[in-house]
C-alpha cells in the first residue's frame, strides 16, 4: 500500500487542481478554495486513522482535537453567549484536547482495525456527509451559497478519501512482476461486511444525514455553469 507521503501529496496535487478549476469558474472565491484544499488534504488521509500506529492517525487527530477546540469555543462564544476569563480560555482547550486524545482516541483505537470499517467507501461517504452537514449548521444557511458550501466540502473530503483507497489499490499490484499482492481488494471495498454491527450503523447514519442535508437544487444550478472558466487567457 502507499506510504503517508505519496497519499499526502497525491491528495494535495488532485484536490488542488479541483479547487483552482472550481476557483477560477467562479464557483468559490480564494479563501473558500484554499479550505477545501485542506479538506481533501485531509480525506486524502482519512483511511488511515484506522492505523494504530500511524502518521495519518496522529495528524489527523490532533486536527480533530484542534477542531474540537474551536468548535467549544464558538458554542460558548456566539451560542451561549458566555464572556470566558484567560484562565478558563486556557482549561477548555486543555480538557477538549485531553479528552479527545487520552478518551475518544484510546476507544477508537480500541473499536477499529487497520483495513477495516474505516478503509471502505461506506466510511468515506458517512465522513463525508458529516462534514456536509457540519459547514451547513455552522454557516448562513439563508444564504444561496451556503447549500452550495456545504456540499462542496463534503465533496472534498470524499475525494480526497477516494484517492487514498484508489492508490492502496494501485500499489497492491506488482506491475514489474505483473503480480497481485495479498493485499488487493481490501482498500477500496464498500464496506467491512465482517463488522456487521458498525456497518449497519454506518447504513443507519448515512441514511438519517441524507435526509436532513441541505438542498441540493441550488448546487446543482451553481455548479452546472461554467460560462466563467478560464483555461487560458
Amino acid at each position: 500500500m502507499a506510504n503517508f507521503n505519496t497519499h499526502l501529496n497525491t491528495a494535495l496535487i488532485i484536490t488542488g487542481l479541483t479547487s483552482a478549476t472550481l476557483l477560477s469558474a467562479g464557483h468559490i472565491d480564494l479563501k473558500d478554495a484554499l479550505w477545501l484544499w485542506f479538506l481533501g488534504s485531509i480525506g486524502g488521509l482519512l483511511p488511515d486513522i484506522d492505523s494504530d500506529n500511524s502518521t495519518s492517525l496522529d495528524t489527523i487527530f490532533n486536527l480533530f482535537a484542534l477542531s474540537a477546540v474551536l468548535l467549544v469555543l464558538h458554542y460558548i462564544t456566539t451560542e451561549l453567549i458566555i464572556t470566558i476569563s484567560f484562565i478558563e480560555l486556557i482549561v477548555v482547550p486543555l480538557l477538549v484536547y485531553g479528552f479527545m486524545k487520552y478518551i475518544i482516541r484510546p476507544i477508537f483505537e480500541w473499536i477499529t482495525v487497520h483495513r477495516g470499517s474505516c478503509h471502505s467507501l461506506l466510511f468515506i461517504l458517512l465522513c463525508a456527509l458529516l462534514t456536509t452537514q457540519v459547514a451547513w449548521k455552522l454557516n448562513d444557511q439563508s444564504t444561496a451559497q451556503a447549500a452550495t458550501f456545504a456540499w462542496l466540502t463534503g465533496g472534498f473530503i470524499l475525494l480526497g478519501g477516494l484517492i487514498h483507497l484508489l492508490l492502496d489499490e494501485i500499489y497492491s499490484v506488482d506491475l514489474s512482476n505483473v503480480t497481485i499482492k495479498r493485499s488487493f481488494g481490501t482498500a477500496m471495498k464498500i464496506a467491512d461486511f465482517d463488522n456487521k454491527l458498525i456497518t449497519l450503523s454506518s447504513v443507519v447514519a448515512i441514511a438519517g444525514l441524507i435526509y436532513i442535508a441541505p438542498p441540493t437544487e441550488q448546487t446543482i444550478i451553481a455548479l452546472s455553469d461554467w460560462s466563467q472558466f478560464i483555461f487560458f487567457s
